[in-house]
């Protein structure tokens, strides 16, 4: 079993190796939540749904991105006060960007629900798959909260060397919604919407066990 303390006692090259792969691991399989959706409504739904789930990629893509980049933009100060032992700043910087991503993704949440339409509008989505797209959409804009906290969470993880804990929830939540959207798609039928709501259940799901951890 891998030490605790491998960063301060293994070589460099090795000690960032195994910090860094985790994280890389960890962002591919967040792209594994969008891709699966594809190819399971791609496969049992049709072309048209397919296509209205990957009129939304390059928007979710973006909001992943900014997750990503926040959590670890956010832990910087959580790092720096874990690394000189000072743990009441530690804590006071975790606790400030968990309330501060919170209210920014529970606005940006809302906002993009009653803009989707509009959204997809300006991306000259064709009519034929227009409403599959803006369900799509909006479904994922609900689930925006969840996708904030783990990546917050996952940051601070990351910040105190524990890098692993974040990648084994996100691999357990890739592949429950790949379970979830065969159930919701193939057995229940839902389409579309199913796999948008198997993928928000399977982010909430991660982010409520990480919390739990952390």
């Amino acid at each position: 079993m891998m030490k605790d303390d491998y960063l301060v006692t293994d070589k460099p090259a090795k000690a960032i190796f195994l910090f860094a792969l985790p994280i890389m691991l960890g962002n591919f399989f967040q792209q594994m939540y969008t891709m699966a959706d594809s190819i399971i409504v791609g496969r049992f739904v049709g072309g048209e749904a397919l296509a209205a789930v990957g009129a939304s990629y390059s928007l979710t893509s973006v909001f992943i991105a900014i997750a990503i980049g926040g959590g670890a933009g956010a832990t910087i100060l959580t790092s720096r006060a874990f690394g000189a032992g000072n743990y009441k700043a530690m804590k006071e910087s975790i606790s400030t960007a968990l309330f501060s991503f919170l209210i920014i993704s529970v606005v940006l949440a809302v906002a993009g629900y009653f803009l989707s339409p509009a959204i997809m509008t300006s991306l000259n989505t064709p009519d034929n798959i227009f409403i599959d797209s803006v369900t799509y959409l909006r479904i994922y804009f609900l689930g925006l909260p969840f996708l904030f906290m783990y990546n917050i969470l996952s940051s601070v993880f990351n910040s105190l060397g524990k890098s692993r804990i974040p990648l084994y929830l996100l691999l357990f939540s890739s592949l429950l919604n790949i379970v979830l959207d065969l159930v919701a798609v193939v057995e229940i039928g839902l389409g579309v919407a199913g796999a948008a709501w198997a993928t928000l259940f399977s982010q909430a799901l991660s982010a409520c066990f990480l919390f739990l951890f952390f």
